[in-house]
């Protein structure tokens, strides 16, 4: 490529080993890349999750498709495969770009002595771990990070650029936790006495799961009494504020500017999309999911999909939204009927 960096080049025949394809079409070429169906080039793959996709295939310059079934009107190769959501992921991967890997610890580093880094694990330019910190084997701690003490980091945890871990925190095993995220802040708990605020102290910590990923700028507070926990497999996007000792299920999904109030209960598999905020101590059980922009101030005790704000079931509120819809409709024909009314009262007064 000219600047030094490694690109991946896979013929057809190769990508479809890689990904469990069955190949339709000359086995040769030179792929180099993913890309959606309408930019994809003769050295892409692209793909088709839905029909609209299907539809463009015949247009489509992509040197493959994947796709779920055989297309008849596509005159590229095509790669059949069972799932084609799980194909695109091994693919994006192939075609990743090969970034130089962290290793060992940098000499700008700051280790305490008390600090424990396990053999494998790198630290980044200007990191700092503090005392009685763990860092597991094959970690990584990107530039600039700060670990503070008493920290626990599992295996194979990857913390990238400018995060900070307070104090007895623990993160598990496979985490990824992205640039600028706050883990363990105090939180925002406050008692009024004679007319000032009085910060109450944050003596808990925060438990981040197996297998957790957090984008970049969250911040998870630590919490009073106890931890605050995120369980195992959860994802969160970006910008996503968790106030302290809120519990997160596992293999939970928090979409970006999602806000939980302090003490919630998110039980397994629940799904807030964006800007979704949580009123403190609601419990959410299993399975609920919240469309964008909803605000939950009640408990919810059964599966079900919330929208609006207050969150209602979905139905019930798109039903609500049908006859708002309708007002402008409604008071015209208002209008008209008190007009016909004010006229028949007149006529009934002048007998």
């Amino acid at each position: 490529m000219g600047d030094g960096r490694i690109q991946t080049v896979l013929t057809r025949a190769e990508l479809a080993e890689a990904i469990g394809a069955h190949l339709h079409g000359d086995a040769g070429g030179r792929l180099t890349g993913v890309n959606v169906m309408e930019r994809a080039g003769p050295a892409e793959v692209t793909f088709v999750t839905s029909q609209a996709h299907a539809n463009g295939a015949a247009d489509s310059k992509a040197g493959a498709i994947i796709v779920s079934q055989k297309l008849h009107n596509a005159a590229v190769a095509q790669l059949v495969v069972g799932n084609v959501d799980l194909a695109l992921i091994v693919a994006l991967r192939l075609f990743a770009p090969k970034l130089k890997a962290m290793s060992g610890i940098h000499p700008t580093a700051i280790i305490d002595d008390g600090a424990v880094v396990a053999p494998g694990a790198a630290i980044g330019p200007g990191a700092y771990v503090g005392p009685h910190a763990e860092i597991g084997a094959h970690s990584t701690i990107g530039p600039g990070c700060i670990i503070g003490e008493n920290v626990h980091i599992g295996s194979h945890s990857q913390l990238d650029g400018h995060v900070v871990i307070y104090h007895n925190c623990r993160i598990g095993d496979h985490c990824i936790i992205q640039a600028n995220t706050t883990i363990g802040s105090t939180g925002f708990g406050y008692t009024c006495i004679d007319g000032q605020h009085h910060l109450i102290p944050h003596n808990g910590g925060v438990v981040i799961e197996d297998c957790v990923e957090i984008g970049a700028n969250c911040c998870i507070d630590r919490a009073k009494f106890n931890n605050t926990i995120i369980g195992a497999g959860t994802k969160l996007d970006n910008l996503i504020q968790v106030a302290h000792n809120v519990i997160i299920g596992k293999c939970c999904i928090l979409a970006g500017q999602v806000g939980i109030g302090g003490s919630c209960v998110i039980d397994d598999g629940v799904m807030l999309a964006g800007q979704v905020g949580v009123a403190d101590h609601v419990h959410i059980c299993d399975g609920v999911q919240v469309g964008a922009q909803a605000g939950v101030t009640r408990s919810v005790k059964e599966k079900e999909t919330l929208w609006g704000s207050p969150a209602r079931d979905l139905n019930e509120q798109l039903r609500s939204a049908a006859m708002v819809r309708r007002l402008p409709q409604w008071v015209g024909q208002l209008k008209t009927l008190a007009a016909k009314v004010e006229k028949l009262e007149q006529q009934l007064g002048g007998d």
